[in-house]
């Protein structure tokens, strides 16, 4: 049976959630979202959002109704990846645009869901918590934001080519954080503070390009971080030992996941318990010379790592 197309037809918003547009179209035309649903042949009483929901619904008869071009349903749908071993869509809403809510109280967008989104595609305002409370709204230090911006970035390619030995990668790096930070565990990626999703954000980021120097510098500091990994990660026996080992040649600095020198307790003050070795101190005087001193230092560290090892050869 055909139904006649809804009378009132708010148009859909720039990259806005099916689910979304539907709501707004219940309330247009004065209606219960169940209530819709039913006239639109959907088998559940809540908006579709995954492509999945419509595998028992005539998809002509549902944009006949609506007035929905065909071509445009899928762009308002969301996708999974199965063989992705990092979950990167949220199932709900956890984050928002402050300026579109603003000009459209209850709209939701698509990509607003993705993990690795930081800011609204359609304004460029920075995305924040959907319920965070004044500690979770916290603006995250400069350097930390870098980190989770380059970290985003890696995921948000990884994710969109398919790329199953990244995902796999980053899924590693996320036990790694989840061990050595319990709050940085998995579910940090939807996390209602921006504080622990910059840093697990940073975390993919770190797990990317400079991986075992990142746990050794908290292996350092931590005299149970190796028991933990050892015993969490029984089938990494070799590699844990490459790290214990790495660790021997490391100076003591006080250093914890997602922390920022600012930020640092009195209590844990930064401090070198052994000098450096002069092979150290030559590579981060060149790295200085070739960034200049006032130079990020994730970026003077990555540069003079690099030194080191031209060196060694």
């Amino acid at each position: 049976m055909n139904c006649k197309p809804l009378p009132r037809r708010p148009a859909p918003f720039q990259d806005e959630l099916l689910s979304s547009w539907l709501a707004r179209l219940a309330d247009a035309n004065y209606c219960a979202v169940p209530e819709l649903c039913r006239y639109l042949g959907l088998a559940q009483e809540h908006p579709p959002e995954m492509l999945a929901d419509l595998a028992s619904v005539d998809v002509d008869r549902f944009c006949t109704t609506l007035r929905l071009p065909s071509n445009d349903l899928d762009s308002m749908l969301l996708k999974r990846r199965k063989e992705f071993a990092v979950e990167c869509v949220s199932w709900s809403d956890f984050q928002k645009c402050r300026t579109c809510t603003s000009k459209q109280p209850g709209i939701s967008l698509r990509h607003w869901r993705f993990s690795w989104s930081l800011q609204c595609e359609v304004c460029g305002s920075e995305l924040v918590p959907l319920r965070g409370d004044s500690e979770g709204l916290a603006q995250p230090p400069s350097g930390l934001r870098r980190r989770a911006q380059e970290g985003a970035r890696y995921l948000m390619i990884a994710y969109r080519q398919g790329n199953v030995h990244s995902g796999r990668r980053m899924d590693l790096t996320l036990q790694v954080a989840g061990v050595l930070a319990p709050k940085l565990r998995h579910g940090a990626k939807f996390s209602q503070s921006r504080l622990d999703r910059h840093s697990i954000l940073a975390a993919i980021n770190l797990g990317m390009t400079r991986p075992l120097l990142a746990v050794a510098l908290v292996m350092k500091n931590d005299p149970r971080a190796e028991r933990r990994l050892r015993a969490t990660f029984p089938h990494k026996r070799k590699l844990v030992d490459r790290l214990a080992s790495l660790v021997g040649d490391l100076p003591l600095r006080s250093v914890r996941i997602g922390e920022n020198h600012k930020t640092r307790s009195k209590k844990h003050p930064t401090c070198i318990t052994s000098s450096p070795k002069p092979e150290y101190l030559a590579a981060a005087r060149q790295a200085i010379t070739e960034l200049g001193a006032t130079a990020d230092g994730g970026e003077l560290l990555r540069v003079a790592e690099s030194i080191l090892q031209t060196a060694r050869r």
